[in-house]
């Protein structure tokens, strides 16, 4: 699997608006630990999600105009608000491939039976089409989107002291049988997020390292 890599138009380059798709760079390579991987993190404008659509599609069309320079074997889309916004432009700008990030509802949905499902994602996530047509799918009734405004900021400048976020400033208070995590950035806080609802907490990062190991190979 991945014959040839270590040329560099075989690198894979991780971008995401911060720390936040460092997450999923993790999960990649936990499970492809030979991969040649790069990391754009875009620290100074972060975080997108309560940016315009207009800006965030900005700041991204930047990234990528240098992310190209690289000659990627495959770029990822480590952020849900830019894949929300951006991807579909950016896939018909570049000829290499582009991967995204969704969140993971139909998994969680799947797990939580008839029970409420809690999905937590940045505003601009949340206006796309593609998480409303997720949420269409999985029964819209028992899903409760909800935005942490600050949270993926909080999260940013606090990567090396997380402990310092308190959850109760962020969440919404509530019983469900699943939270979708829908910001990479909110990963990190995967396992507090879990014991404060006391129900399963999912990403897509699994299921798009997998994805992206299927287009590459």
């Amino acid at each position: 699997m991945f014959a040839g890599w270590g040329m560099e138009t075989n690198r894979i380059v991780f971008f995401d608006s911060g720390v936040g798709g460092l997450t999923l760079l993790r999960e990649f390579l936990r499970r492809y630990p030979w991969a040649e991987c790069a990391y754009f993190g875009d620290n100074e404008n972060a975080p997108y999600g309560n940016r315009s659509e207009a800006e965030i599609c900005r700041l991204a069309a930047g990234a990528f105009e240098k992310i190209a320079l690289l000659s990627p074997r495959a770029a990822v889309i480590a952020c849900n608000t830019v894949t929300a916004d951006c991807a579909e432009a950016l896939r018909a700008e570049y000829s290499f491939p582009i991967v995204g990030v969704d969140p993971a509802v139909r998994p969680a949905a799947a797990a939580a039976g008839q029970g409420r499902i809690l999905i937590l994602a940045t505003r601009a996530t949340l206006a796309g089409a593609r998480v409303r047509e997720l949420i269409d799918r999985c029964g819209g009734g028992r899903v409760e989107p909800y935005c942490p405004a600050r949270l993926a900021g909080d999260i940013e400048k606090n990567i090396f002291r997380l402990s310092r976020i308190r959850l109760a400033d962020h969440l919404p208070r509530g019983e469900y049988a699943a939270v979708v995590l829908g910001c990479t950035h909110y990963i990190f806080l995967r396992e507090r997020i879990a014991a404060f609802y006391g129900c399963p907490a999912f990403d897509g990062n699994a299921g798009t390292a997998d994805h992206l190991a299927h287009i590459v190979n």
